[in-house]
């Protein structure tokens, strides 16, 4: 058997993973998550991608998980380079300057469902963003996203630009800190992985998250009232990629198993993160969480405070060699008329 993770594992993960892996299987890819082993990132995404793999190479590759993450959130690149993991997924956030036209699918407004925007997002990197190779050392498999962020306060509602000055509010680090930052909100800067101490502490009023995850990460009894954006507060983009000398090594037909279980199929699986906005929706209705539409003044007020995001992105976008405005308008027609076609 060829082992393509080059790592060294305490006995008991080294066990965990050898007693996962089909007797025939020929190759076996390490694959490393970050998140809970019951998030739908892991059971909903990851998961089904692993199936596909293994199935459709007849069982020639098996994918086994590590007993824990073999590195912290923000150094699933360095992981996977430097060949401690043969997979990962990566939230992109953290390699945003490496990953500057993946930034389109964090503008605020621009969220459908997350299976559509997260497809609409890989048919703008294959159409725009593939030929400029942001993604060299690594084999870059696909996109994922959630159902975007909204906001969340543990008292009172947050029901205009005003509500948000008087609060701290717990956001994901980078451009989105930077955004909610200019509503003259305090802004806690936090992975989402540690979303819950800042909550469960006191230490926020409230919080930029999705709705799912508020749930899934067991917020829900801190939280009072959920405000609902349309097209959402910001967008969260995902990579599933692989270590590059590992992909090489990779025969011809593997690399086929491997490309059609990819591309496109990772972002429609994206609704299986998503979808958990909906059934959390109804348990925050039935516990007497208010919740919100955001007024269109409110809504006016914060596409005013926002839209330098647009600009900003369209002004990286073109210094990198792409028509930004008309990769956005691509992007967000795109995800528009996938989604408009998933609902007849």
């Amino acid at each position: 058997m060829r082992n393509l993770a080059k790592i060294a594992l305490p006995l008991g993960a080294a066990s965990l993973l050898l007693g996962a892996i089909p007797a025939q299987a020929e190759t076996k890819i390490l694959f490393n998550y970050f998140v809970p082993p019951k998030h739908p990132l892991k059971v909903g995404i990851i998961d089904n991608w692993a199936k596909r793999v293994t199935e459709g190479s007849g069982g020639r590759i098996a994918v086994s998980y590590p007993a824990k993450t073999l590195a912290p959130a923000p150094r699933q690149w360095k992981m996977i380079t430097s060949g401690i993991a043969d997979a990962t997924v990566m939230y992109n956030n953290f390699e945003r300057k490496r990953l500057s036209l993946d930034q389109v699918g964090t503008l605020p407004f621009s969220i459908t469902d997350a299976a559509s925007t997260a497809t609409a997002l890989w048919r703008t990197h294959k159409k725009y963003f593939e030929a400029k190779n942001q993604y060299k050392g690594v084999k870059f498999l696909g996109y994922i996203m959630h159902g975007g962020g909204e906001l969340f306060s543990l008292k009172d509602p947050i029901l205009s630009v005003a509500d948000m000055k008087r609060m701290k509010l717990r956001s994901p680090p980078g451009d989105v800190a930077k955004a909610v930052g200019r509503t003259g909100a305090a802004v806690v800067p936090t992975p989402g992985v540690k979303a819950f101490d800042v909550v469960s502490k006191g230490i926020v009023d409230g919080l930029v998250f999705p709705i799912g995850d508020v749930w899934k990460l067991k917020m829900t009894p801190y939280v009072k009232h959920l405000t609902k954006v349309p097209g959402k507060v910001y967008g969260a983009v995902f990579s599933l990629y692989m270590n590059q000398k590992v992909w090489n090594k990779l025969s011809k037909e593997d690399k086929a198993v491997v490309t059609a279980a990819s591309g496109e199929k990772i972002s429609m699986d994206s609704n299986n993160w998503g979808n958990v906005d909906i059934e959390a929706e109804a348990i925050y209705r039935q516990k007497g969480i208010g919740i919100h539409n955001a007024s269109a003044g409110f809504t006016a007020d914060l596409m005013k405070l926002w839209a330098y995001q647009d600009e900003g992105w369209i002004a990286t976008a073109n210094k990198a060699g792409v028509d930004g405005r008309a990769a956005l308008d691509f992007y967000r027609a795109e995800s528009k008329r996938i989604y408009k076609a998933s609902q007849n």
